[in-house]
């Protein structure tokens, strides 16, 4: 990549143009309100009101880029660094490979806030190439039952350029069919027709999970979680 060997300079698709979502609750989205969204159900002190206090903060029920959405046990931990400021996020997520073994695979992207409320930069080093990505936060329920993702792409070094959506719930489920029409509305919207989501196999009784095994959710987070912990003992103490 530091030299870029393939002579590569692919950059993030603008089309389509995605709205981010303008209104929660009946109130103008602003960007904490937009980070707050995706820390979601986390159990965490930036988590919205209504959150469930879990251990992810969503989990992919559903995703329109068959490259992504085909690994099962889809989880998405969203999380403000030790200043309060910095946002990560960590998809923790279940890999069958080709000798039968069932493993956990795991990233640590950098979040930041968009220019407009709603929408995210965000970026990865996966095996020494960076991932630069452009998130849409498209929808979101009021009683935050699902949340609505887009996201466009782009691994410049090696030329790679790449779309999808992401339909998510607190439990990994799809959620009930009397809220289908809002959502594929919303989908719509984001350029995704129903019939382009891949289901994601959330279930942890399934043979691939247990012999997976627990997902390592803190494997990041425990980091910060230690280093905040730290600086209240020091607060407390002071």
């Amino acid at each position: 990549q530091k030299r870029n060997v393939f002579g590569c300079h692919a950059t993030i698709p603008t089309h389509p143009y995605v709205p981010p979502l303008t209104v929660w609750r009946n109130r103008t989205l602003t960007e904490d309100m937009a980070s707050s969204l995706l820390v979601g159900h986390l159990d965490d002190d930036d988590s919205p009101l209504g959150s469930q206090r879990l251990n992810t903060s969503w989990k992919v029920a559903a995703g329109a880029n068959v490259a992504y959405d085909q690994f099962p046990s889809q989880n998405q931990i969203f999380y403000k660094g030790v200043n309060g400021k910095d946002l990560w996020y960590d998809p923790i997520f279940r890999v069958g490979t080709i000798d039968g073994r069932h493993v956990w695979c795991k990233r640590h992207y950098k979040v930041r806030s968009g220019k407009v409320p709603g929408t995210f930069q965000f970026s990865v080093l996966d095996n020494g190439v960076t991932s630069n990505e452009f998130w849409t936060l498209r929808a979101v329920a009021d009683d935050l039952s699902w949340i609505i993702f887009h996201y466009a792409g782009a691994a410049g070094a090696v030329g790679q350029r790449y779309l999808g959506g992401l339909l998510c719930t607190p439990d990994g489920k799809l959620p009930p069919k009397s809220t289908h029409e809002e959502i594929w509305k919303e989908l719509r919207l984001a350029g995704i027709e129903p019939w382009e989501l891949f289901v994601v196999d959330n279930s942890m009784d399934s043979e691939g999970a247990l012999k997976a095994g627990p997902p390592p959710l803190d494997y990041f987070r425990k980091d910060v979680l230690a280093a905040k912990a730290a600086k209240q003992q020091r607060q407390t103490t002071d």
